[in-house]
């Protein structure tokens, strides 16, 4: 019998969950998304290479390519940070952009350069 009571009470609350697909999250200040890369610039110091602790980003000095590979990053903002701080280039930023499954391997890396 406390059932009814409880289940009548719910019917007039507002809905606690979101409608995902459709309707679109608000993302706080400071979300840690896919990182991009902007090559005009990237000094290809290899620093975020360096410390990125999944080895999800190569970079090729010679070539000057960028490559990041979204299926093996932790999304820890490591690189961004890394650029900022040691030579000042701001080169990398993290962005909004959390939607990255995909059903090919090929679809997660990303490859930028000059």
């Amino acid at each position: 019998m406390r059932m009814l009571p409880r289940s009548m009470l719910t019917l007039f609350r507002r809905v606690a969950t979101e409608r995902y697909p459709k309707v679109k999250p608000v993302l706080p200040q400071g979300f840690r998304g896919r990182p991009v890369h902007d090559p005009e610039k990237c000094i290809y110091c290899g620093l975020c290479e360096k410390y990125c602790p999944s080895g999800a980003i190569v970079v090729d000095k010679v070539k000057k390519t960028w490559t990041h590979d979204a299926g093996k990053c932790l999304f820890c903002a490591q690189c961004e940070e890394t650029c900022h701080e040691m030579p000042r280039r701001d080169a990398i930023h993290m962005s909004q952009e959390f939607e990255l499954a995909s059903r090919s391997r090929k679809r997660l890396v990303k490859i930028s350069g000059k």
